[in-house]
């Protein structure tokens, strides 16, 4: 017997991933339209050794310098195994000119990434929540 309630709060989260997805494809949209193309340097990796299993979520830290000079730092919207890259590296940025904390690596994964995890999980818990509610 399921749990009074479930299959509501299942769609209400999904739900509300699938606005933090639409939020996300916004940002990359202006991102597209009116951001500041410029080169970053990848400081760092953090790591996550918290995690139980062998390979350890890796957060890759990028250094750049804005259009008025100030050097930002910031860690990527996405995280995984894999998704570390190099120290040392030179990558592309891409900000926006009066947000310069909301920057992403202009790369196809930096970029997608993010948007499509948080539609998986969305239409995830909104299809178990439909199989509870319809159940």
């Amino acid at each position: 017997m399921a749990v009074p309630g479930a299959e509501l709060l299942c769609i209400a989260v999904g739900l509300f991933l699938y606005a933090c997805a639409w939020r996300d494809a916004r940002l990359v949209g202006r991102l597209r339209r009116t951001g500041v193309r410029t080169e970053g340097q990848v400081v760092a990796n953090v790591v996550d050794h918290q995690s139980r299993n062998r390979n350890p979520t890796q957060t890759p830290v990028i250094r750049f310098h804005d259009h008025h000079g100030y050097k930002v730092e910031f860690t990527t919207a996405i995280q995984g195994v894999g998704l570390g890259l190099a120290t040392g590296r030179t990558v592309d940025v891409m900000y926006l000119p009066g947000e310069s904390q909301k920057a992403r690596v202009w790369m196809r994964r930096h970029i997608v990434g993010p948007m499509a995890g948080l539609a998986l999980g969305g239409t995830l818990f909104l299809g178990f929540g439909l199989v509870i509610a319809f159940s």
